[in-house]
């Protein structure tokens, strides 16, 4: 007569014992301690390139509204401070015919408020700002507020000659303006990540990637 198996000893409970555990949870301690700068890089990195693109994005919808408006006196571009940035028309978009204004007004916070000619305040990204450091040295010009897309999509430099390039009295001075186009800096600021985006004197914009 064989006996049942049901009066045998019973095997120990599977699990994990204490080392076992502390183990483990040091593995992924020095994992985390290794892999978190690589993160932190990437989204220093996707906040300055994701910055840039958009500040190169607006100076193009500029240039682009000189063009389909056929401007006389041209779009403006403007750093307001250190994080905001404005475009605006010149040429008075209000009233027909005779009721329309034939002189270039002037840029200044009244022109800027009136939305029929200016773009809304863009606001660059927490932790973005423009500099006046750029990734190279800039040579042949000055630190200035604006530059200007005539009506062909051209750039020109707001010198304040008495030319169809007059000098814009608003605005912060984060666009270097030389004979070769502007340059705008962008900064990571928790990072010193930089960026620049480039308006050649034809109109062309380039971003650093």
């Amino acid at each position: 007569m064989t006996h049942s198996d049901s009066n045998s000893r019973p095997s120990p409970s599977a699990g994990f014992s204490l080392i076992e555990l502390l183990v483990v949870i040091g593995i992924i301690g020095a994992a985390a301690a290794i892999s978190l700068p690589s993160i932190g890089r990437f989204i220093r990195n996707y906040r300055i390139r994701g910055a840039t693109q958009q500040v190169a994005g607006e100076v193009q919808a500029a240039r682009n509204r000189a063009i389909s408006k056929n401007v006389n006196y041209g779009v403006d571009f403007l750093t307001l401070g250190p994080t905001t940035y404005q475009w605006v028309v010149e040429d008075d978009q209000t009233g027909t015919g005779t009721g329309r204004t034939s002189a270039r007004p002037t840029v200044n916070a009244t022109f800027l408020a009136d939305k029929a000619q200016a773009s809304p305040v863009f606001t660059l990204p927490t932790g973005v700002q423009f500099s006046q450091t750029c990734p190279s040295a800039l040579t042949g010009g000055g630190w200035d507020t604006a530059f200007r897309f005539n009506r062909l999509g051209a750039w020109c430099d707001p010198t304040g000659s008495t030319g169809n390039c007059p000098t814009v009295a608003s605005g912060a001075s984060f666009i270097y303006n030389n004979s070769v186009g502007s340059t705008m800096c962008l900064l990571e600021t928790s990072s010193s990540l930089n960026r620049t985006i480039t308006v050649l004197p034809g109109g062309r914009v380039m971003a650093q990637q």
